[in-house]
C-alpha cells in the first residue's frame, strides 16, 4: 500500500497547510485592515511568478527524475547541480533586490523581498523536487509541515505584540521558508555530503533539465496567468482594497486545492514506474475522483456563513463563493487528470497548447469584462468559465491520445457544476444545500459501480 502511505504523508501535512492557510486567511484579515491586506497579498501574487525564473530547471529535473530509486541517482553530479542552482538564483535575486531599491517608496519593500523571495522559494523547489521525484514523500512532509509551523508561529507573534504591518507578514513567510530551506539541505545530506564534484556532468545534466522543464514551466506559467491576468486587472482598474477582498475570496476557495495538488503529487512517480494499462488506470482514478471533488462543493454552505459574521468588511464579496468554489471541480479534475497524465506521457507540447488557448481565452474576457464593462461580478465569473474550457479541453485532448470516447458524463458534470453556481446564487442557502444533497445522494448511487471498480484500479497502482 506504498501509494495509499505517500499519499497519507502528503494529506496530513497538507492538512496542516490548510490549516495554517485558514487561520492566517480569516485571523490576520482582522487585524491588518483591508489595505495592508491587499499590499500583502499583492506580494503574494507576484512571488507565486518567482518559479519561471530558473526556467524550467526543477521542473526537468522532477519531470526527468520522477520515479527513479535514490540508490541509483549519481550524488555527485546532484551536488554540483544543487550548487549550480543556487548560484543562478542568487544573481537573479540580486538583480531584482537592486531594481526594487530604485523603485517608488510604495511598492520599494515588496520588490526588494522578492529578489529574496527568488532565492529562498526557488531553492526549497529545488529540494523538494528532489524528495518528490525520488519518492520521499515523509521527508517532503516533514518539509511542508516545519514550514507551515513557523510561518503560523511567527505571524501569531507579530500579532500577539501588536504588529499590525503587512512588512513582517513578508518577513514571516521568508523566515519561514528559509528554516525549511536548511531543513530540507539536511533531509538530502546523502547527496550534499557526498565527497567530490561533478561539475562538467551536472552542466550536462542542468542542459537537459531545462531543456525538458521549459516546456513545462512556460505550460506552469501560462497556467498561472490564467487567474493571473484577471487578479491583475482587478489591482489595475479597481482598488487596493477590493483587489484584497477578491484575494480573500480565491484564496479560501483554492484552500481545498492542497488536497489535490497533494495527490497529484503522488500518482506522478508512481504512474512512472507501474507497468498497468493507462487507460484502465485513468478511467478508475477519473471514477473515484469526480464523487470526491462534488462532495467538497459542500464547503461552499460554512464559509457562507462565517465570512461575513467573522470578517464583516468582507461580507460584500462573499456572494462569489457561488461561482469560485465550483471552480475547484474543474481546477481540481484538470490537475489530478489532465496535467498529471500528460506529464506521465511527455504530453508538454499538448500541455501547454492547452494553457495558451485557455491564457488567450481568459485575456480576451478580462479585457471585456473589466476595461469595456467594468463589471466586477462578470470578471469574477470569468474565472469558472476559462477553467472549465481548460477542462474541457485538455480532457478532449488526452482522451484522444488514451482512443477514449467522450462520454456523457463530461456532460453531466457540467450540468451539475452549472447548476450549483445558479442555484446558490439565486435561492436561499437552506434551499440550496436542501437541493444540493438529494442531488448527490443521487449521483453517488448512479455510480456506486463504477466508484467501486475505480478504488480497485487505484489499489493496483499502490502497489508501485
Amino acid at each position: 500500500m506504498k501509494l495509499f502511505r505517500n499519499i497519507s504523508y502528503t494529506l496530513l501535512s497538507n492538512l496542516l497547510s490548510i490549516l495554517v492557510s485558514a487561520l492566517i486567511v480569516l485571523i490576520v484579515p482582522k487585524f491588518i485592515g483591508v489595505n495592508s491586506y491587499g499590499m500583502w497579498q499583492i506580494f503574494y501574487f507576484y512571488a507565486g511568478y518567482v518559479g519561471v525564473l530558473h526556467l524550467g530547471w526543477a521542473d526537468g529535473l522532477f519531470l526527468r527524475r520522477g520515479g527513479q530509486y535514490i540508490e541509483k541517482i549519481d550524488s555527485k553530479e546532484i551536488k554540483s547541480e544543487t550548487i549550480l542552482f543556487l548560484l543562478f538564483n542568487l544573481i537573479i535575486g540580486s538583480t531584482i533586490f537592486a531594481v526594487g531599491i530604485f523603485v517608488q517608496p510604495e511598492y520599494r519593500f515588496i520588490i526588494c523581498a522578492l529578489g529574496f523571495t527568488v532565492v529562498i522559494v526557488n531553492f526549497r523547489t529545488w529540494i523538494t523536487m528532489i524528495l518528490q521525484s525520488t519518492e520521499q514523500f515523509k521527508k517532503f512532509a516533514i518539509n511542508l509541515s516545519t514550514q507551515s509551523l513557523i510561518y503560523i508561529i511567527l505571524v501569531l507573534l507579530f500579532l500577539l505584540f501588536g504588529v499590525r504591518k503587512y512588512e513582517f507578514m513578508i518577513m514571516a513567510f521568508l523566515i519561514s521558508q528559509i528554516f525549511t530551506s536548511i531543513s530540507g539541505l539536511v533531509q538530502i545530506h546523502q547527496f550534499i555530503l557526498e565527497p567530490g564534484w561533478d561539475f562538467p556532468q551536472a552542466v550536462i545534466e542542468s542542459k537537459k533539465n531545462i531543456n525538458a522543464g521549459s516546456k513545462l514551466m512556460v505550460a506552469n506559467f501560462t497556467a498561472m496567468l490564467i487567474i493571473g491576468v484577471v487578479r491583475f486587472g482587478i489591482q489595475q482598474k479597481w482598488s487596493v482594497a477590493t483587489f484584497g477582498k477578491v484575494s480573500l475570496i480565491l484564496t479560501i476557495a483554492n484552500l481545498l486545492m492542497v488536497f489535490i495538488n497533494a495527490v497529484s503529487l503522488v500518482l506522478f512517480p508512481s504512474l512512472r514506474r507501474t507497468t498497468q494499462n493507462t487507460l484502465r488506470l485513468y478511467n478508475g482514478i477519473r471514477d473515484v475522483l469526480m464523487p470526491l471533488l462534488f462532495l467538497m462543493m459542500i464547503f461552499y454552505f460554512p464559509m457562507k456563513i462565517i465570512i461575513p459574521i467573522w470578517l464583516p468588511k468582507y461580507a460584500g464579496v462573499v456572494k462569489y463563493f457561488s461561482v469560485l468554489v465550483p471552480m475547484m471541480i474543474y481546477q481540481g479534475k484538470f490537475e489530478i487528470l489532465s496535467n498529471t497524465f500528460m506529464k506521465n506521457l511527455r504530453m508538454e507540447k499538448s500541455l501547454l497548447l492547452v494553457n495558451l488557448s485557455t491564457l488567450l481565452l481568459s485575456i480576451s474576457i478580462t479585457y471585456y469584462t473589466i476595461w469595456i464593462k467594468h463589471n466586477l461580478t462578470h470578471t469574477i465569473i470569468s474565472i469558472a468559465v476559462v477553467m472549465a474550457f481548460r477542462s474541457v479541453l485538455s480532457e478532449f485532448i488526452l482522451r484522444n491520445h488514451l482512443d477514449i470516447p467522450f462520454g456523457s458524463e463530461i456532460f453531466i458534470e457540467t450540468i451539475i457544476v452549472f447548476g450549483f453556481m445558479w442555484l446558490t446564487w439565486n435561492c436561499s442557502l437552506r434551499i440550496s444545500l436542501g437541493v444540493y444533497i438529494v442531488s448527490m445522494l443521487g449521483y453517488l448511487v448512479i455510480r456506486r459501480h463504477s466508484i467501486a471498480d475505480g478504488f480497485l484500479y487505484i489499489k493496483d497502482l499502490s502497489k508501485y
